[in-house]
């Protein structure tokens, strides 16, 4: 195995996103009083590790339908430049599913068979995000099933794991991991648009084009900002859990920055905006107990 090759194909400026709603649902559960931090451990690595394995799967798939090319951009580039065959990539992306469900068994006998449901789930959303004969990541659902993958689920799951059961608190945390984590696919979107309406694919960017979808990106932002300061001010969620607002100013800024510029740096500066926030929310939820 080339570890090299394998880590180009993790993708590594995308593996934060992964980070993000297990921090915010190990926050949650630490407000409510209680906290297993080796389960929120493993469970951060298993969310790691399927985010690793869905990339892989992603970069096969859009390999094999024709997708990516040499100067394909924001892609591992391990298929199209000839580094790696396409079924050794389908195997890592394989390993990488198969070590994440072993791992979660950990999980399952701490909490329970909840987690085995959450966590099979898991896997088949990721591997048939990118398979199939009409994959969800084509449509103009990708947005929607990542908000809800990577937003509540994920969530709900890291709080469970980390304090056996989801709260109120997590539930309503979760909106805005979801809503940002959909930013950075929808800014991917914009960025691919051209090849994949080439490639016959019929995403929410291609729909909405450059001008709409950036205006998009900052309809987002701002949801994903000041839903917790609506949540908090109804108390629904602690006052400190607020202080993503503090991210909204500077990421309306990059959003206008990215569209002088074409939005070709979307990806990398929505996950940015999605790990401050997330961080700050995760750091607000904690600080509410205190």
């Amino acid at each position: 195995m080339n570890l090299r090759e394998w880590w180009t194909l993790a993708r590594p400026p995308t593996l934060p996103a992964s980070v993000v709603p297990v921090a915010v649902g190990t926050a949650a559960a630490a407000a409510s009083g209680s906290i297993n931090l080796g389960a929120a451990a493993v469970m951060a690595l298993v969310a790691v590790l399927l985010q690793i394995a869905t990339n892989m799967a992603n970069e096969y798939a859009d390999f094999r339908r024709g997708l990516d090319a040499p100067d394909s951009v924001g892609i591992a580039g391990s298929l199209v430049h000839g580094r790696m065959e396409p079924g050794a990539v389908r195997g890592w992306a394989l390993m990488s599913y198969g070590i994440a469900f072993v791992l979660g068994l950990v999980l399952v006998v701490i909490r329970g068979p909840v987690m085995l449901v959450m966590g099979v789930a898991g896997i088949l959303a990721g591997y048939f995000y990118n398979a199939g004969p009409r994959p969800l990541s084509a449509t103009a659902l990708g947005e929607a099933a990542v908000f809800l993958i990577m937003g509540p689920i994920e969530v709900a799951a890291s709080e469970i794991a980390a304090g056996g059961r989801v709260t109120g608190a997590g539930i309503f945390a979760s909106f805005t991991v979801g809503v940002m984590v959909a930013a950075i696919l929808l800014a991917n979107n914009i960025r691919d648009r051209v090849k994949d309406a080439e490639g016959g694919r019929h995403t929410l960017a291609i729909r909405l084009g450059p001008r709409r979808g950036g205006q998009m990106l900052s309809v987002l932002v701002v949801l994903g900002t000041l839903w917790p300061v609506a949540a908090a001010a109804s108390g629904l969620l602690p006052l400190a859990a607020g202080l993503p607002v503090l991210v909204l100013p500077w990421g309306l800024g990059q959003i206008r920055r990215l569209q002088d510029g074409g939005l070709a740096r979307g990806v990398l500066v929505m996950g940015r905006i999605h790990l401050v926030a997330g961080l700050l929310l995760a750091a607000g939820l904690a600080l509410g107990r205190v």
